[in-house]
């Protein structure tokens, strides 16, 4: 019988932020979480007024396509409403 030697490589995740302390590490973490969150904020005020303005025929559908793209969401708004015809 023949003996097969199987090698392998163990990766280690390295943590894209190189902070040796976890003290700072966890203050740049709760800071991080605190800019995202404000940004979900900032985002869901943004589409509400959107919204609204559409829905009240104040703004026109390019009008609103234009300004998700100002935002950085035209991609974030259409590939969810293709999917659910």
């Amino acid at each position: 019988m023949m003996h097969e030697r199987i090698s392998f490589q163990v990766e280690t995740k390295v943590s894209p932020l190189a902070v040796n302390d976890p003290k700072i590490r966890k203050l740049l973490q709760l800071a991080g979480l605190r800019f995202m969150c404000s940004r979900a904020r900032w985002l869901d005020s943004e589409a509400t007024k959107l919204g609204i303005a559409l829905k009240a025929g104040n703004m026109t559908s390019d009008e609103v396509d234009a300004k998700l793209e100002e935002m950085g969401a035209l991609d974030l708004v259409y590939p969810e409403l293709m999917g659910a015809e």
